[in-house]
């Protein structure tokens, strides 16, 4: 029995592999021509991310393949859609085309958890190329927090540096929130504590953070998952 599960489990990675290293068209003219047949579209902005006056795109997709999708018995949906999903960076060409920057297979979390609410938030791009990538979590049981989070990325040294995070946390039981500030450029870290129910009285404190050179949207991965000053990014 124990090998049958092994062999399980080996088979399972072997398909997640083979998703993972799925591979969207290097160019294309317009998103429909870039992302492979099947799969959705769960948000897409334009922006000049790279600053050459053109341009940009930023896209999150997810297959949605039948057979990924599971059933459920217990509190919350009905199903879980456990299909991968893709973030895409394709930089603006003068000819109206795009082309590949950056594919991450992780970054774009599933909604993998009956109670949960979708955690992906969308895109944003400011007139300055500032992407910010957004996720929110809320549930209908197994958790008392909520949160709305922000990772802001700038385009520079050929990477996409993390430049800033923000989170805000709220636990629905006590009322207590937490606020959390981060800007990678100056070094310094604001956490802001209180109550949405003015029971606690506000704290605000100010941190320096080491940082021998700026996080990239690569090192990171999965978002949530690096520790990084005793925060979860």
């Amino acid at each position: 029995m124990k090998k049958v599960f092994i062999l399980f489990i080996a088979f399972a990675s072997l398909t997640c592999l083979s998703q993972d290293n799925l591979i969207l068209k290097k160019e294309g003219k317009t998103l429909q021509n870039i992302i492979p047949k099947g799969w959705k579209i769960l948000d897409s902005k334009k922006g000049d991310l790279n600053k050459d006056g053109i341009l940009d795109l930023v896209f999150a997709i997810q297959n949605t393949d039948k057979k990924n999708i599971e059933s459920n018995d217990g509190l919350g949906a009905d199903t879980i859609d456990l299909n991968p999903r893709i973030l895409g960076i394709y930089f603006g060409s003068k000819s109206g085309g795009f082309t590949q920057k950056l594919v991450s297979n992780h970054f774009i979390i599933l909604q993998d958890i009956p109670t949960m609410d979708e955690p992906f938030d969308g895109f944003s791009i400011s007139k300055k190329g500032v992407l910010d990538i957004k996720f929110k979590f809320w549930f209908s049981a197994g958790s008392w927090t909520m949160s709305n989070n922000t990772y802001r990325f700038c385009y520079q040294n050929n990477e996409f540096a993390l430049i800033g995070y923000d989170s805000s946390e709220t636990h629905r039981g006590t009322g207590e929130t937490t606020d959390y500030s981060i800007n990678f450029l100056t070094k310094k870290m604001k956490i802001v504590k209180g109550s949405f129910s003015n029971e606690v009285s506000e704290t605000v404190d100010w941190k320096e953070i080491s940082l021998e050179r700026l996080i990239t949207l690569k090192d990171i991965d999965k978002p949530f998952e690096l520790d990084f000053e005793g925060i979860r990014l």
